[in-house]
């Protein structure tokens, strides 16, 4: 008997990351806008579940607060938030562990 069929049984959760996630996901997520907020969806590049995350460009603050240190503009950490059961995952947490980077463009 071969040994390349599926695994068995849930994939742990781990908080791990790899290039390859950020590449399948930009080639399959949607992307819909909101306002000053992005709703991405699809299938999560490491367990394959499907996942959704909300990213926020703007945060509305009052004129005293001091800006958040600002990091590469348009890059944004998704995380996958799947309903899946995965074992070990923190008590209260969504998802497999998986995080990746994506960049998002506005399109004129």
């Amino acid at each position: 008997m071969g040994g390349n069929g599926p695994v068995a049984g849930p994939l742990p959760y781990a908080e791990v990351t790899d290039e390859a996630y950020a590449e399948r996901a930009a080639a399959g997520f949607t992307a819909q806008e909101f306002g000053s907020a992005v709703l991405l969806s699809g299938l999560c590049p490491r367990c394959h579940h499907p996942t959704t995350s909300t990213l926020v460009d703007e945060l509305y603050r009052r004129a005293e607060q001091p800006a958040a240190p600002a990091g590469e503009p348009g890059h944004h950490t998704v995380l996958c938030e799947c309903e899946a059961e995965h074992p070990s995952r923190p008590e209260g947490l969504l998802g497999c562990g998986a995080y990746w980077t994506l960049r998002l463009e506005v399109e004129a």
